[in-house]
């Protein structure tokens, strides 16, 4: 845990250094005043400008050709990072075409989106050490990969092991998914 600590202190202090955050909420993104969609909690964002209430943040991920209504993390973990009101390429800048283990075409993309200021916090870690510690020794986040994590949280709540609110359980979800296991 000390290692785990320490790596998480270090990846903090770097993220800071990068002027790079995460989001703790789920919360709107707008491109040029005008609302596109959402960005999901736990998203590691680039902050390009803070002014006042807004901040103006930087996503990079990947979109899939066949379905251009969001970004996730990368052509191989499908975390989402955002979830655009409508498919349009006008809503992320394409970097670079990449083809899927299964010929699939997919774009490396970012975007430049306008958020609630409130929304770039650092919480996600205490909630689930807190939730989780209370009835047996704490899972590793890289104990299991991305989509592993959503229905391990949903048994202990099927099971009247923990309630939470919805708004908790997507922040420790998405922490836990943020530092899972990689697909390989």
């Amino acid at each position: 845990m000390k290692s785990f600590k320490f790596v998480l202190v270090a990846a903090c202090a770097a993220a800071i250094s990068l002027n790079a955050e995460i989001l703790t909420k789920t919360t709107e993104i707008s491109l040029d005043g005008k609302k596109v969609g959402k960005i999901e909690v736990l998203t590691p964002v680039e902050v390009v400008s803070k002014d006042g209430a807004k901040a103006k943040i930087k996503v990079k991920g990947a979109v899939s050709a066949n379905y251009l209504a969001q970004i996730q993390r990368s052509v191989k973990n499908a975390e989402i990072f955002t979830v655009f009101d409508a498919e349009s390429e006008a809503n992320f800048k394409k970097i670079k075409e990449v083809e899927d283990d299964y010929g699939e075409l997919w774009y490396e993309v970012e975007g430049t989106y306008e958020v609630a200021a409130d929304a770039l916090y650092k919480q996600a870690q205490q909630k689930y050490e807190e939730t989780c510690s209370a009835c047996h020794r704490l899972h590793e986040p890289n104990s299991f990969t991305a989509a592993q994590w959503p229905a391990n949280l949903q048994s202990m709540i099927d099971t009247n092991y923990v309630a939470l609110e919805e708004t908790e359980l997507n922040l420790i979800v998405k922490y836990l998914q943020h530092n899972a296991k990689a697909v390989e």
